[in-house]
This record gives structure tokens, C-alpha cells and sequence, in this order.
């Protein structure tokens, strides 16, 4: 949808508790489809887990929910408003955080200037909320003067978390937070996110391990080739052979090797 009025008209909600709706969507980078009539719900204040294998589309989904895409049909709402083809420096104002997976950070610059430059809308009270977050990743404040790009995986991970809540989203967009983090990291990743959470942030969590999502989502909606397959309980999914077993945990119920490092160079939808 071209770039139109950002006016966020208020439209027909399919439910009270709905904060966010994707309806028929569909993306394609160049001439290639990667998203098929894409629908689902995301109720206010829910964790839900995006989850598919590389290729399923799950990161363009989170892209087009920013306003880093727009859908070319199918239509966005955000707390009931309409923000189809809102581009993402308005989507940021009006409440919606992106994480995204791998390049969450700027590697050259500190950490210090990483968390400045995210606020740079901050009117006010910039100082402070650094501070926040820094209280919130105690780790951080040990390296303010570092670069970005010299951190460890979980602290860069830190990083772009601090940079994301640093605007206090309504909505917060996760794309695979626990890529190559060992499981102690994770947790305390995940915990970050619970408060969040609970605090009253409305939360999206790209995965593609079905075992990790459930620690942290009650919901998920699964992506295969670009279309929804399964939306409900992540439990109900856990018990889906045709789904679970095979896609997650190998035709024989067993876990697949660790994934290596993700390519550097990868285009398209993952």
C-alpha cells in the first residue's frame, strides 16, 4: 500500500481483547511471494510465539507488523486502528518495538551511543531512561564505552532489548532472542521479557524452536511456505505430530543437531 495518510482511523476490531490483526496479508520482496493471505490475532497483553522454519516468512511478518514492509494486500490493525502501510518511524511513536535477529546494534558504535541514538525522539527524560535500562542489564553499564560490536552474543542481545524498551512500546516484535545463546542467557533474556510483559507490553516472539517458545508463550501461530498453518495453544502444538515432531524434533522424536551460526548473507524471508 503506498505511502498514505497516517491519521490511524479507528476500524471495527474483530474483539475487545484483540490489540493487534493481520488480515490477508501478503509480501513479496521482488518476484517472489513469501507471504500467502497471512491472518491472526495477537490479544492485548499476550505473548504469542511466531514460529516456522527458515524460509516460513516469520521475520517478514515482524517486519510488515514495524512498517519496514508494506503488505501488498491485506490489511494491519493496531489497537483497532488501521496502519496498513504506516511507515515504521510512525509505528515507533505510536508504540511498536522491533528487536530484529542479528542486527539489533550498531557495531561501531558504543554502547553508550547506541542507547542515545535509539532516543534520539526522546524529548525529555532521555538520561533517565538510559539509566533504566542500564539498571535493567547491569551488565551493560560495564561497557558503556565498548563497541557494540565487540560484545558477546547475549550482550549485544541485552543491547538490542535496552534499545527497543528505551521508548516503552505498547507492542514489543522479538525476532529469535535466543539465536546461539547458550540456555543460561536465554532465561534470563526470557525474564526480561516476562516483566515486560507483565507490566502490561503486548509481546511477538520469532522462534524457530518450538521447545524454546514454550517456555515464554501460551499461543502460537506456526508458518509454513508463507501461510499459517496452526494458530492456538502452544501446548496443542506441542501435540501435533505432523508439526511438532517433524518439523522441530525430527521424523523419529528426536532433537536435530545444534544449529550452526545463521549465513551472513541471507535475502528473502526466514
Amino acid at each position: 500500500m503506498n505511502d498514505r495518510s497516517f491519521n490511524f482511523c479507528r476500524v471495527a476490531s474483530p474483539g475487545a481483547d484483540s490489540f493487534v490483526e493481520l488480515r490477508d496479508v501478503e509480501f513479496s520482496y521482488g518476484p517472489v511471494q513469501v507471504l500467502f493471505g497471512v491472518s491472526f490475532t495477537v490479544e492485548r497483553g499476550e505473548v504469542l510465539g511466531l514460529l516456522g522454519t527458515n524460509g516460513a516468512g516469520k521475520s517478514t511478518v515482524l517486519r510488515v507488523l514495524a512498517g519496514l514492509e508494506a503488505p501488498h494486500h491485506g490489511s494491519v490493525t493496531l489497537d483497532g486502528r488501521d496502519v496498513t502501510g504506516v511507515p515504521a518511524e510512525k509505528l515507533s511513536a505510536a508504540g511498536v518495538g522491533l528487536v530484529m535477529g542479528g542486527k539489533a546494534v550498531f557495531p561501531d558504535l558504543t554502547v553508550r551511543e547506541n542507547l542515545q541514538l535509539a532516543g534520539f525522539t526522546v524529548r525529555s527524560g532521555l538520561d533517565d531512561r538510559i539509566s533504566r535500562e542500564l539498571d535493567r542489564f547491569p551488565q551493560l553499564s560495564k561497557r558503556l564505552d565498548t563497541k557494540a560490536g565487540s560484545l558477546s552474543g547475549g550482550e549485544q542481545q541485552q543491547l538490542g532489548l535496552a534499545k527497543a524498551l528505551l521508548l516503552d512500546p505498547k507492542l514489543l516484535c522479538i525476532d529469535e532472542l535466543s539465536l546461539g545463546l547458550s540456555p543460561v542467557i536465554v532465561a534470563e533474556l526470557f525474564e526480561v521479557v516476562r516483566n515486560v510483559n507483565a507490566d502490561g507490553c503486548t509481546c511477538v516472539l520469532v522462534e524457530q524452536s518450538l521447545n524454546v517458545a514454550a517456555q515464554l508463550c501460551g499461543r502460537a501461530v506456526f508458518l509454513e511456505k508463507g501461510a499459517v498453518k496452526f494458530d492456538g495453544p502452544t501446548a496443542d502444538l506441542l501435540e501435533r505430530g505432523d508439526l511438532a515432531r517433524a518439523v522441530f524434533l525430527g521424523a523419529n522424536g528426536h532433537k536435530p543437531p545444534p544449529k550452526r551460526s545463521r549465513s551472513k548473507s541471507k535475502k528473502g524471508a526466514r
